[in-house]
């Protein structure tokens, strides 16, 4: 029984943090104006399943949305640099230099959500079961 209840609380604990990951993420691109489509928000998933003796769980998105987040994509490297020749007047040279190109600014829809919610599962998953343990323990030694 006490194995059942941790995997059960584990897998609700993962359910709710990617359930509000999910809620975050989609505020977070209607705040930004993310996606004239609504395609990548509508791709937004995720699974929590029992695996072996422990639990696992996974976002889904579409990749694109992981590039709004970084800033690149459509031509835009990571850097948002282009080479062009450029000719020094005063020494007669011609050579290549880096120049920002217009650049696409990042959106931070995801990391920061994902990433800022994680101490809220570690701690719920550390503090939160025995909470859970002691509330059940409570219950049958009220039944009895």
């Amino acid at each position: 029984m006490n194995g059942d209840l941790k995997l059960t609380f584990v897998l609700k604990c993962l359910q709710d943090y990617n359930e509000q990951v999910i809620d975050a993420f989609k505020r977070s691109a209607a705040r930004q104006k993310v996606g004239v489509t609504g395609e990548g928000i509508l791709s937004l998933a995720y699974t929590a399943v029992q695996q072996g003796g422990g639990a696992a769980s996974s976002l889904n998105f579409n990749e694109y949305l992981r590039m709004v987040d970084m800033g690149a994509g459509r031509g835009h490297p990571l850097g948002g640099l282009r080479s062009m020749k450029k000719t020094l007047q005063s020494k007669n040279k011609t050579g290549k230099v880096l120049v920002k190109d217009r650049m696409r600014p990042p959106k931070k829809i995801y990391s920061k959500t994902a990433y800022g919610k994680l101490n809220w599962l570690i701690n719920e998953l550390l503090y939160g079961y025995t909470e859970t343990t002691i509330a059940v323990l409570k219950e049958e030694m009220e039944k009895e």
